[in-house]
């Protein structure tokens, strides 16, 4: 792509008004339940404190969507991004005024709306006003650290909903902080409002322009459906499914630091209705029979949501994450039949159902127990609650499931494999450091010689496609002197030999290497990085977007 020409500085910090006719300003961008934003440039070599060509642009894999609430791409006229860009250890100078130097002190580069345009050739998301958008040049100094949030999305499938305005979440959200509060309250006749925020992404600009930057979204909310199933020897008549009392309101503070990253306060969420109250879920059953087990039509599963059998897919709410001991119930007595009786205001599933040619039963029980500070909902995540009739009995269950993502063919293109650079994580080898070679490649030092658990060299990445891919690290060098491991959640390659696959689901596609001395080598072993995915049996080189810093890692 080929920007126009400007001059040698950025006043302002940012460029107005640019020609409509070529489109050199267009802003591309979307997201996913995991989804990936991409930053992108060409490079011109001109010496000065920013690039006089260079637009910072942002650029997303077509097809990707937000999550289970909606098929659909983001790309839909009006939906919006909300980003910033903070700058460090910057050492040009910028017109800002009558000109203001920046040496090394944190401060804003940008902080503006992406705004999507449909009829717009080539990249087709704008800083800014669609009418008038601004665009942004690389500095060629510092570090440039990217976060943001959806604030608008328009392809809401909620017919009441109209669509999503997240803005109206932001309680103490005030321009040019870092803090954010999101306060909501789900209700059983809300809309469902899906919100995804993005964590800090460095990208560093000494060693040069990136060919591009992944930011990937996160979602901020839970999901629970839930399941209705007769098991039994006799006809089930189920007349209500409710869940009193649940915790369905929340203010969620979000902090990004562009040193650690993004952190939740967290804290679980309360009910907002009065006791006994349960204008969360709303019940859809009305004296649905579910046949007893032996019939031709025994054995189905209804939605619990919808009040009938349920389809390929069970249909689910958005809610706030929360751990078991939000909704553990306060026990105030034993009945007769020596079951536990709970306090009005506390979490229940109330269950009213007729079996056989019995009497309707009011059936009043807590989640399925399990310890307080384990999590029963969590962010990202589906809850798949389940009630079962069993012969004289109702059983509960329930299980954890990833969030509905899109698998995407691998193609063979310079934008096949979608990660992050590798960033070693200091303090986490001896002395916290790293020098340059004489080639401008990064050393990795201080791996001490011994295999002490504080001697392991620890580099974080996220990689999200191709899904399903086999990510693995090949070994050049001194090989037979180091241990790597790949770690991501409860996948563990154990000796790095072996390869992991790619999820963007599981951490947000986080990956974490371990590099750590094996026995007691002696001084100056080197070990070199190989990144390679593998898809449909055929190999792709990854070191471009995942090591592109060519780290060397040594023994001193």
């Amino acid at each position: 792509m080929i920007w126009s020409g400007g001059g040698d500085t950025l006043p302002d910090s940012k460029m107005k008004n640019m020609s409509t006719v070529d489109n050199k300003y267009i802003i591309p961008a979307a997201a996913v339940l995991m989804a990936a934003l991409a930053l992108s440039c060409n490079k011109t070599q001109v010496e000065d404190s920013v690039y006089s060509s260079e637009e910072i642009v942002l650029n997303a894999s077509p097809g990707e969507t937000k999550g289970f609430l909606s098929t659909d791409a983001l790309m839909v006229n009006g939906t919006q991004f909300r980003m910033f860009d903070y700058l460090s250890g910057y050492n040009g100078t910028l017109q800002d005024g009558g000109g203001v130097t920046h040496s090394g002190d944190e401060f804003k580069y940008f902080e503006n709306t992406l705004t999507f345009k449909q009829d717009a050739t080539n990249w087709q998301w704008l800083f800014g006003d669609v009418a008038s958008p601004d665009s942004y040049r690389w500095t060629r100094t510092g570090t440039h650290h990217f976060y943001g949030w959806l604030i608008e999305d328009k392809t809401s499938t909620d017919p009441d909903a109209g669509e999503l305005k997240s803005s109206s979440f932001f309680d103490t959200y005030t321009p040019g902080t870092k803090t954010l509060t999101v306060a909501k309250t789900f209700t059983a006749a809300g809309p469902q409002y899906d919100f995804l925020y993005s964590n800090v992404v460095p990208v560093d600009v000494i060693a040069g322009i990136p060919s591009h930057v992944d930011i990937p979204m996160k979602h901020l909310f839970g999901a629970l459906g839930i399941t209705v199933q007769n098991t039994s020897k006799v006809d089930v008549t189920v007349t209500s499914v409710r869940l009193l009392n649940f915790p369905n309101s929340h203010g969620e503070v979000l902090t990004w630091d562009m040193g650690s990253g993004v952190t939740l306060a967290g804290g679980n969420p309360t009910r907002s209705g009065a006791a006994g109250s349960d204008e969360f879920w709303p019940n859809k059953f009305s004296g649905v029979t579910l046949k007893k087990i032996e019939d031709a039509n025994g054995g189905k599963t209804y939605d619990a949501y919808t009040g009938a059998e349920m389809g390929e897919n069970l249909s689910y709410r958005l809610c706030w994450p929360m751990t078991q001991a939000a909704l553990k119930p306060k026990v105030t007595g034993t009945s007769a039949e020596g079951n536990p009786e709970y306090s009005i205001d506390s979490p229940i599933i109330e269950i009213k159902a007729k079996e056989g040619s019995g009497s309707e039963t009011t059936y009043r029980m807590r989640f399925p127990n399990a310890d307080d500070d384990k999590p029963a909902i969590s962010a990202g995540k589906k809850t798949q609650l389940n009630i079962s009739f069993a012969d004289k009995q109702i059983q509960l269950s329930f299980k954890t499931l990833p969030w509905d993502y899109e698998e995407f063919p691998m193609s063979y293109e310079n934008d096949a494999v979608s990660a992050t650079q590798l960033k070693f994580i200091e303090g986490t080898y001896e002395d916290g450091g790293k020098l340059t070679d004489a080639n401008g490649k990064h050393d990795v030092i201080k791996l001490t010689a011994g295999s002490k658990p504080a001697w392991v060299a620890r580099g974080k990445f996220s990689i999200y496609t191709p899904v399903n891919g086999r990510l693995s690290v090949g070994l050049s060098g001194d090989i037979d002197s180091f241990i790597v491991t790949l770690d991501s959640g409860d996948e563990y390659t154990g000796t790095g030999s072996d390869y992991i696959l790619i999820d963007p689901s599981r951490n947000g596609g986080l990956i974490t290497l371990g590099v750590r001395p094996k026995g007691s080598p002696s001084s100056g072993k080197k070990l070199f990085l190989h990144f390679a995915v593998t898809n449909n049996n055929r190999d792709v080189d990854a070191d471009s977007e995942i090591n592109r810093d060519n780290y060397v890692i040594t023994i001193p």
